[in-house]
């Protein structure tokens, strides 16, 4: 008797690293800047800092990195995402700022230079599919010895323009 379905090649589920050597939580979560009285959202697979911040922000959604998301526009003040598997820069970069609030920050972790991989998102493609939606790089931040996160905020005259449009 055959298979149904033919033998194809295996796939590794888990070919995705975690990241090694993240720093504490009480030294990473008050340099985020919460905004107060918006919520939050992790996206991807690093749980280490979702304690600290659901206490400070009073509610913390999940989800992994699967485009689209699935939550309303413009939701959350505080986007902290780990862009640690293979996915599209311009894509992405629409998916975080749909559902960011114009007063809050995007944050997007990306592997440091000597342990990025052919297919993963780099600092560089993050930013270069950023700028052009009119959030800003603000600030860098090193989440430990293989990730770091750039801090990604509404450019100002924007914020003020949206303001006033509400």
């Amino acid at each position: 008797m055959q298979a149904a379905f033919p033998a194809g090649p295996a796939f590794d589920t888990d070919t995705v690293a975690r990241p090694k050597g993240l720093r504490a939580a009480d030294e990473v979560v008050p340099k985020l800047g919460l905004p107060p009285g918006l919520p939050a959202v992790r996206i991807g697979d690093v749980a280490t800092y979702d304690r600290p911040i659901e206490h400070l922000a009073g509610q913390l959604d999940r989800c992994e990195l699967e485009l689209p998301f699935r939550y309303r526009a413009a939701r959350f003040g505080l986007v902290l995402c780990f862009a640690l598997e293979p996915v599209g820069a311009n894509a992405l970069a629409a998916e975080l700022v749909r559902i960011a609030s114009t007063e809050g920050a995007i944050w997007i972790a990306v592997w440091k230079k000597p342990f990025l991989r052919p297919g993963l998102l780099s600092w560089d493609d993050a930013h270069a599919a950023m700028l052009p939606t009119g959030w800003v790089d603000h600030k860098i931040l090193s989440l430990g010895d293989e990730i770091y996160a750039t801090r990604f905020v509404l450019r100002k005259p924007l914020r003020d323009e949206r303001a006033a449009v509400r």
